[in-house]
């Protein structure tokens, strides 16, 4: 009896499916891959806020002196544009400038993926006691970063009484922040 003979290589139509199977799973990858992206890059502008109040909080303990926290203009003013870089600097006279145009660090907090925006009444910065408690009123920050599927991740970030800032996220991710007292935050759109 004679052996079957065995066929070496793909049919035109295994090889069809195959390619298609092959880009379905790329496209969903794709789309994965964007979203963990996204939302990485959205963690990195909230803990670098968090690293960046901490910080400030500790030049105010450990110096016992006023620190603001605030993106400068070129003149060294406080400006309410918190897509610039901002700055934490000593502030004893109160004047929302650095002391002596000293400046202990500044931070980048938006690459171009995020924005941040101040709810802080216009003020646009944010001061620590030497206690490291909250100077004058509080106010909170939101961050807003772009998905890759036209949606927004966003954070609400408010600097309490002691100096410390809470998070609140849009965790059913609709790009609405409930509070607690019943405003509701959206992201502006641009």
């Amino acid at each position: 009896m004679r052996s079957p003979k065995l066929s070496l290589g793909f049919t035109l139509i295994e090889l069809i499916v195959t390619l298609a199977l092959i880009g379905l799973l790329v496209g969903l990858a794709s789309n994965s891959w964007t979203s963990l992206i996204s939302s990485t890059r959205h963690t990195g502008v909230i803990n670098d806020t968090h690293r960046m109040f901490a910080l400030a909080r500790s030049y105010a303990i450990n110096q016992k002196v006023l620190t603001t926290i605030c993106p400068l203009s070129v003149s060294l003013a406080c400006t309410d544009n918190w897509n610039n870089p901002v700055s934490v600097f000593p502030d004893k006279n109160n004047d929302k400038r650095p002391d002596d145009a000293r400046i202990h660090r500044v931070f980048n907090l938006v690459k171009g993926h995020s924005k941040l925006y101040s709810r802080t009444a216009g003020r646009g910065y944010f001061q620590l006691s030497p206690n490291g408690m909250s100077h004058g009123s509080m106010g909170s920050l939101v961050a807003c970063s772009l998905s890759g599927t036209d949606s927004t991740n966003i954070s609400y970030l408010a600097l309490n009484i002691g100096g410390r800032l809470r998070h609140l996220r849009d965790d059913n991710g609709d790009g609405v922040i409930k509070l607690p007292w019943g405003v509701s935050l959206t992201c502006p759109k641009t």
